[in-house]
């Protein structure tokens, strides 16, 4: 018996608890009679996007066999006609990069500089090599020798690489003709020489940095995660950006098996060879994405665009928008003010800065609740309360979970307590375990009862509010931690 728990209910997937907890799932399930049907409001790889630039929707890195080896060719050039107008991408260097590895970490850029709306070309990188690994290259294992030696070649060849441009038609700034531009400025050779020291900046050429803010286009961000095939990458990328296009104009249409080869054929050496691929991989993406194509015959595959395959539009709220009409502070600001200080301490001083504008006595509303937010004592009263609420809602969330739920809550924790030694706590966090673990030792006064308490490790395995003005709660979520 296998089971995939799926809920929208607490905004996270349960079956991140299995991820979490290495215990034996199948006895706890096959306890639990769960017959529900398996529901998401977003399809995982139409909910995120990264970005790239539009040319490389068309013709991007390179492709071959080993996508893990940068090439030995010195230029790579692709010809592309779009409707009646025609684009043409070359790539040249001492090698060019290939593979999945470049595209991840142009996305990586392309990404901070669009999210950010960054008005000058530095990227903020992780302070070390493994975790860049891991988050612009998708390296969630520690590599091999070999792997490093493979991925310093990959990133090389993508420092070192230039890239050119031109369009048929350049009547705009976005197909202004870019010849012969780096991807970086300055030396960058500390990214794939192990023997530099690690910085945390990459800085893109001016030209580059130009190039994805007049161009950039959202891709899918799970594939670019996941996909560990970047023809299988690129294909998904070009479908969901016709459909795109194709939705948008209300029409449909029919590409030639030719016209994908020139695009997306590298490294296949014969027609026949490429249509079976591409058959094999367009029934695997369709497996993933509600793409409406299929092959009308040897020669033809026809696209019906689809709503449905649409990748989420991230739409930024508004800098001046204001949840309290009362308070003149917009949440942009808000946010900003969390990144040092808790939520609750910022919604605390809020509620405090509205009520004494109320009454005529604020004159700089920011500049007043930066004064309050270094004075907690000020506000701890509507902090107090604020939590109070926020925990009141969460609880009654809580008791209107399916009871199935809920006991599969309960048994995490039980097995989670009963799991860690009591010894490997701190000590002021001893007493607390060992009255969990035996309810008739009233060691702690306070300590609360164990529904409050499932309800506790409920919020905090599901990342709501776990402040809480008690000392003693404080203390079960510390416990909580080290779980």
């Amino acid at each position: 018996n296998k089971f995939t728990i799926i809920t929208s209910i607490s905004g996270q997937n349960l079956s991140s608890y299995e991820a979490q907890f290495p215990l034996n799932y199948k006895s706890i399930q096959q306890d639990i009679n769960l017959n529900w049907e398996v529901k998401s409001d977003t399809n995982p790889f139409l909910g995120g996007v990264d970005y790239t630039i539009s040319a490389f929707i068309h013709a991007s890195f390179m492709l071959h066999n080993n996508g893990n080896l940068a090439t030995n060719y010195q230029t790579y050039s692709q010809t592309i006609n779009i409707g009646t107008n025609s684009l043409t991408v070359e790539f040249s260097g001492d090698v060019l990069p290939s593979g999945v590895y470049p595209r991840r970490l142009f996305s990586y850029l392309c990404k901070h500089i669009i999210r950010t709306r960054s008005k000058s070309p530095v990227v903020n990188i992780p302070r070390s090599r493994a975790q860049f690994y891991k988050d612009a290259l998708g390296i969630n294992y520690v590599p091999s020798n070999k792997d490093v030696e493979a991925l310093n070649l990959q990133i090389k060849a993508f420092v070192n690489c230039k890239l050119s441009l031109s369009y048929s038609n350049p009547n705009d700034k976005a197909r202004k003709p870019r010849d012969q531009i780096l991807f970086v400025s300055g030396d960058h050779s500390w990214l794939y020489d192990d023997s530099q020291i690690w910085k945390q900046q990459i800085t893109l050429s001016d030209e580059l940095f130009e190039l994805i803010k007049l161009t950039a286009v959202p891709i899918s961000a799970k594939a670019t995660e996941e996909f560990s095939n970047a023809r299988k990458l690129d294909i998904l990328n070009y479908f969901l950006y016709q459909n795109y296009n194709l939705h948008l104009k209300g029409i449909s249409y029919s590409f030639q098996i030719e016209q994908l080869y020139e695009l997306f054929g590298g490294g296949i050496p014969t027609l026949n060879e490429f249509r079976r691929v591409l058959n094999k991989i367009l029934s695997e993406i369709k497996e993933l994405v509600p793409l409406d194509i299929v092959a009308t015959d040897k020669y033809n595959y026809f696209m019906i665009p689809s709503e449905s395959a649409l990748l989420k539009q991230h739409k930024r709220r508004k800098t001046n928008q204001f949840k309290d009409q009362t308070l003149i502070i917009n949440e942009d600001y808000k946010d900003k003010l969390k990144q040092t200080y808790s939520e609750m301490d910022v919604e605390g001083a809020c509620i405090y800065v509205s009520k004494r504008n109320q009454q005529g006595h604020v004159r700089h509303p920011y500049a007043y609740l930066r004064d309050v937010l270094k004075n907690p004592s000020w506000y701890q009263t509507e902090k107090i309360n604020f939590i109070n609420n926020v925990h009141k809602f969460q609880l009654n969330e809580y008791e209107h979970l399916p009871s199935d739920l809920k006991t599969l809550n309960a048994r995490h924790f039980k097995d989670r307590i009963q799991k860690i030694h009591v010894y490997s706590i701190p000590r002021e966090l001893q007493s607390y375990l060992e009255e969990i673990k035996h309810p008739g030792r009233a060691q702690i006064k306070g300590l609360p009862g164990h529904q409050y308490r499932c309800y506790m490790y409920w919020a905090f395995m599901h990342n709501k509010c776990t402040e809480f003005n008690s000392t003693v709660e404080s203390n079960l979520i510390k416990l909580f931690k080290l779980l």
